[in-house]
Order: structure tokens, then C-alpha cells, then sequence
């Protein structure tokens, strides 16, 4: 695609006209949001400025000719007018231009031989001249005549013989570091690092690029060219030598954003590579070598257990620092990682059995038993509730600790216990795979039997009502009381902190419903299981 498609442009509008069709088309094309695009808007507005430039240069020319012409027509109208007797002009072949004759068949292959033929013939200045123009007669050949040129003419240095104009110069050099650009690109995509490095040294010291403009620009070519590729650290290293750049000296390239987002990704690379190093061959006194192999090396759940039998408080602590430095500063390296989710490992943890659960069992099946003796008798004393309500301390406590062995087998089990789980609960539901069937489900299905066993129908409703609220809603009543739960942590899970006002509400519409189901409906078994009487 030429530069005047992508200006929208006619090739032969002016140097004002390009210029404000840039500025309107850079307000949609900017550097920060499409690099590529922008770089492609900026190569088009160069070339297409240096080709109006050069067409406006050569009309410039034309029209000199022609006043010089009409003004030596009139210095000479008298002669002309004086009759003379005709008599023919003697005919004087043209002097060859033996310049001219160098460039006609001129290639790449044959540059050095024609200059020493230029300079043999003394008409190395014109000869450099004719070359110039032949430049930008043939673009197809100005890259190679041009990289010849400002090695053996010096062209573009301050020692240059051939006169330029500015955007002659401009376009010349636009080529260059677009060609040294394309052969840098080559040699990463090929992952040929030594040789890029080798190459770029060459390029650096041409004596060219030490004029200081054409050599900030030759850096923000090659930064440019480091943000889009990949490359190792090493490289950027070498490049930073090369260029002498040093961050902690404040001595780097423009755009700064740029920079920084390439000393961001230097590090990120650093990081990532010693981790792999220890993965590899750490130490196994280091607190990282283990959570290190954890993170990065694929595994089986089984290999995983065993892995992180061997943990110990450093560890732990190491994994948790790892795993929360790869997801909130080094999000880009989670797709190298075997697992997707960085934190998996903290579903091997053992899961103890919280204090709250203490308070909330014992509160529940308080409540429950005091519902179920509604039914032994129609109003019982306030003493004889109180009595129901204490006599459900002792199987809180045998719950409990049953619960507690429970979590200490299953922690034996927990392999086969994700395995289970992947397959019978929904990634959407569960997708780090909190719930487990056995650690969770099985003392959920127990705890439904109970209250089954103790309000029947409407007991175990209610149960499960209370824990699909809990899961599904995050709004709660207040905030936690820390003080409360260190003072009386057995009966902490009761404080209004914790619940959800649905699940009040929820408790005191299931309470006044089984109320009324042991009142007025004791035909129907709603709140007992059949064939049981209490």
C-alpha cells in the first residue's frame, strides 16, 4: 500500500494539504493506542512530504529556466530584429557528459567500479550529483545506492561532497533506518540474538548516525522495534551497552512510557527466569526452591500432595508471596504457568472447623428442639425450653468433633475428594474448587439428617433454606466484632455480624410456619419424620 492510500490523498497535492490531512488523521491513530498504525501513518507522511518536496523543487527549476529564458529573449530583441544575410549555422555535436554515461546501466553490483571509473575521468562531483538524482529517480534502488553511499561518499555527515536539500537528506536517512530496522527485525523473529546484537553494533558505528538528530532518532526506531518483538534479557542488556542507556542514570530514550514499559517487561523476564533456575537446580535450604517447583512445573494432583507433605512455615509463605507477586505484578505470566490459577494450591490446605461453627449448630438445633416440644406439649414452661435448650449442648459437641475427625480423614483423601468434585459440581458453581463432596457434603448431609430427625419436613427446609442464602448473598447486618469473637469465640457465628437480614427474615417466616404446622396441621408429618413420635 503506497503512502498516498494511506493518506487518502491524490499524489499531486501540496505540502499543506499533506500536512493537515496528517494532523486530522493522528487525532485518530495515536502512538499509545496503535503503534503499528501509527508508525504505517508516519512512514506514508514522510514519503509523501518528500515527494512533494521534490516535485515542488523541480517546478521551482522549470520556472527559473523559463524567466531566465524570456528575460534573455528580450535582452536580445534588438539583435534579433537586425536583418542579416542568412547563412547557415555550423552544426557542433553535443560534449559528452561522461558522468551522465556512468549512471546509465548503474545496479548495486557495479557501484564500486563506476566511482573509480568517476574518479579516473575526474567528474567524482558530478558523478556524485547524477547519482543524487538517480536516487529518486528509482526508489526501487535508493535503500542499496544510499547504503553505499554514506559508506564510501560519506553522504549525510557534515563531510559530505554532493549538495542535499533538507528533505532530500531526510529521505535518504528515512530509508536507511527503515532498512537497518527490517534487518534487526529479521534477525529476532529468527531468534538469532548474537547475531542482531553483532549487527546492530555495525549499524551504530556508521559515521552517519553520529550526528546527534539522526541518532535520537535511530534510537526511537530500535526502541520502537524492542516494545513490538520478544527478546531475552540478555539482549536488552547487550542493547543498553550499545546505546549506553542506564536507567538508575536517567540516561534512556524517548518516549519514557515506552522505556519503561521495556524495563517493566526486563524485569518481569529476570524474575521469571530465576524462578525457573531454582525450580530447576535451587537449593533445598531456600524457601523458594519448593514453592518454585510447585508453580512451575507440571504435576499430577497426587505429585502435588506429595510436594507439599514437605512444606514448612517458609514455605507456605514463599508460595503465598510467589503467588501473589505472578497475579497482581506479573499478571502477563500466568498463561506460562501449568495452572491457570496461581492460588490452586491452596486447595491441598487443611480445612479446620471454624469456632463459629460451634455457636451456629448449638443455636440451631436450640431452636429446633424447642419447635419439636411444642409438639410433646402444648405450652411448655419457660424452664422446660430453657432445659430442651441446653440439652442440645451435648450433641453440638458430639457433632463437632466428629466433624473435626471427618476433616482430618478427608485431608488423607483430599486427591480423590478433587476428583469427585471436578466431576460432580459445576466449574460455574465451583470453579477454584472450594466445595468439597466429601469434606463439605458429607457433614451437610448429616447435619440435614439431624434436623430431619429432630423437626422432620420443615426442619430440614429450613436448614437448607439458611445455607443457600448464606452462599448466594454477601450483604450481612453489620460488621464483624473482633473483641466479641475473642471473648466468647464458641458462640461467635451468633453475633448479628454474620448473617444476612434475608436469612433473619428467612428463620422467622420458618419458625412461625412449623408453629403452625404443630398447632393446626398435626395430622400432616410436616415437622417430624413419619412413623416417628416423640
Amino acid at each position: 500500500m503506497d503512502c498516498w492510500t494511506v493518506l487518502q490523498l491524490a499524489d499531486d497535492v501540496d505540502e499543506r494539504t499533506i500536512k493537515r490531512t496528517y494532523a486530522r488523521l493522528l487525532k485518530s491513530c495515536r502512538p499509545d493506542d496503535d503503534p503499528e498504525g501509527f508508525q504505517r501513518l508516519r512512514e506514508a507522511y514522510e514519503q509523501a512530504l518528500s515527494e512533494a518536496r521534490w516535485r515542488a523543487d523541480d517546478e521551482e527549476q522549470a520556472h527559473d529556466v523559463v524567466v531566465d529564458q524570456a528575460c534573455a529573449n528580450l535582452n536580445n530583441l534588438d539583435e534579433q530584429m537586425v536583418v542579416r544575410p542568412v547563412s547557415p549555422a555550423p552544426f557542433d555535436a553535443p560534449a559528452p557528459n561522461p558522468a551522465q554515461a556512468l549512471i546509465s546501466g548503474l545496479n548495486a553490483s557495479n557501484l564500486d567500479e563506476r566511482w573509480a571509473q568517476a574518479q579516473q575521468q575526474h567528474c567524482a562531483n558530478a558523478f556524485q550529483a547524477a547519482l543524487l538524482r538517480h536516487c529518486f529517480e528509482t526508489p526501487a534502488e535508493r535503500g542499496a545506492i544510499a547504503a553505499w553511499a554514506v559508506q564510501h561518499l560519506e553522504w549525510l555527515t557534515p563531510w559530505q561532497q554532493v549538495s542535499m536539500t533538507p528533505w532530500q537528506h531526510e529521505a535518504l536517512a528515512g530509508e536507511l533506518l527503515q532498512q537497518y530496522r527490517g534487518e534487526l527485525q529479521a534477525l529476532l523473529e529468527q531468534k538469532a540474538e548474537r547475531e542482531f546484537v553483532t549487527q546492530l553494533t555495525r549499524c551504530n558505528t556508521q559515521p552517519w548516525l553520529r550526528v546527534f538528530d539522526l541518532q535520537q532518532q535511530w534510537q526511537r526506531i530500535l526502541l520502537q522495534l524492542l516494545h513490538d518483538t520478544q527478546w531475552s534479557v540478555p539482549l536488552f542488556e547487550r542493547v543498553c551497552q550499545v546505546f549506553g542507556w542506564d536507567d538508575q542514570k536517567g540516561v534512556y530514550p524517548e518516549p519514557a512510557w515506552m522505556w519503561r514499559s521495556l524495563v517493566s517487561r526486563c524485569e518481569q523476564e529476570s524474575f521469571f527466569a530465576n524462578l525457573q533456575e531454582k525450580a530447576l537446580n535451587g537449593p533445598r535450604n531456600s524457601p523458594d526452591t519448593l514453592p518454585a517447583r510447585l508453580l512451575l512445573t507440571p504435576m499430577s494432583a497426587t505429585e502435588q500432595v506429595r510436594l507439599l507433605a514437605k512444606f514448612g512455615d517458609d514455605q507456605w509463605k514463599a508460595c503465598q508471596q510467589l503467588s501473589e507477586k505472578f497475579a497482581w505484578r506479573y499478571p502477563s505470566l500466568l498463561d506460562r504457568l501449568p495452572q491457570p490459577d496461581v492460588f490452586f494450591w491452596r486447595k491441598f490446605l487443611p480445612r479446620r472447623v471454624s469456632d463459629q461453627t460451634w455457636g451456629r449448630v448449638w443455636g440451631g438445633l436450640a431452636i429446633a428442639t424447642a419447635l419439636a416440644s411444642i409438639h410433646l406439649k402444648k405450652s411448655p414452661a419457660p424452664v422446660e425450653l430453657i432445659i430442651f435448650m441446653l440439652m442440645t449442648f451435648l450433641p453440638t459437641v458430639i457433632a463437632i468433633r466428629v466433624t473435626q475427625a471427618w476433616a482430618v480423614i478427608t485431608a488423607h483423601l483430599i486427591v480423590a475428594d478433587l476428583w469427585l468434585s471436578e466431576r460432580l459440581l459445576s466449574k460455574r458453581f465451583n470453579p477454584r474448587q472450594y466445595w468439597l463432596v466429601l469434606r463439605h457434603g458429607v457433614p451437610q448431609v448429616g447435619m440435614l439428617l439431624m434436623f430431619g430427625f429432630v423437626l422432620g419436613l420443615m426442619g430440614m427446609l429450613t436448614y437448607v433454606g439458611m445455607i443457600l442464602i448464606s452462599l448466594f448473598t454477601s450483604r450481612r447486618i453489620g460488621e464483624v466484632s473482633e473483641s466479641f469473637n475473642e471473648k466468647w469465640p464458641w458462640v461467635c457465628g451468633l453475633h448479628w455480624g454474620y448473617w444476612s437480614p434475608l436469612q433473619v427474615g428467612f428463620l422467622v417466616v420458618m419458625v412461625v410456619v412449623t408453629l403452625a404446622c404443630q398447632l393446626y396441621l398435626p395430622a400432616f408429618p410436616l415437622t417430624r419424620l413419619v412413623g416417628y413420635r416423640m
